[in-house]
């Protein structure tokens, strides 16, 4: 179980990566994106003022989109760090009970082979 959680959570970082560094790329594009409206406004005298209300409107969407999708990656981002954490703590567990189970199995081999002895 905690080797499929381990791995759920790498797959999600590296996805939670590529999407983050697909937005960044993005990002300039959409920052621009103002200015390219105007622009085109201007050169593009054949839209008709629908048509350009129906392109702001697409693009404010997706700027909201782009971020919920961000505050979802932060979210994810902690919730993983958060799991890593809780992950090394567990692993630290593990390996002391480890260690302390060794130890009691090593005392009952000696005393084992001390009745043996006997």
């Amino acid at each position: 179980m905690l080797k499929f959680r381990c791995h759920l959570i790498v797959a999600t970082a590296i996805a939670i990566s590529l999407v983050g560094c697909a937005a960044q790329g993005e990002k300039s594009e959409v920052a621009e994106a103002p200015e390219r409206i105007s622009a085109e406004m201007e050169t593009a005298p054949s839209r008709s003022p629908a048509d350009i209300q129906k392109i702001a409107d697409l693009e404010r969407q997706i700027l909201r989109e782009q971020r919920q999708y961000q505050a979802e990656k932060r979210r994810l981002d902690l919730s993983l760090k958060e799991s890593q954490k809780q992950n090394e703590e567990l692993q630290k567990k593990l390996d002391d009970l480890q260690k302390k189970l060794d130890a009691l199995l090593a005392i009952d081999r000696d005393l084992r082979s001390r009745n043996r002895g006997r």
